[in-house]
């Protein structure tokens, strides 16, 4: 069953340039990112619970891996905006 979704403007200037980019629709650009947004998370190089403890300074941010730290720093900003 197909759901609405908001997102920012700025996401959705990025999905449409890269959608754009690797011929895809608009929901398969999506898609696709989720897609690999779970695979990351569900990969061994990933801990989504050591981005939460850095998020929550129960650990520090330096010892993430390179993936889990883009994440934290990506969630970081959004916190801080």
């Amino acid at each position: 069953m197909a759901q609405s979704v908001k997102l920012s403007d700025e996401v959705m200037a990025l999905v449409r340039r890269e959608s754009s980019l690797q011929s895809r629709s608009v929901a398969g650009q999506i898609t696709h990112w989720l897609r690999i947004g779970r695979a990351i998370e569900e990969s061994g190089s990933f801990d989504n619970r050591r981005v939460i403890a850095a998020l929550e300074a129960s650990s520090p941010p330096e010892d993430l891996t390179v993936e889990e730290h883009e994440v934290w720093l990506s969630a970081f900003g959004d916190k801080m905006a």
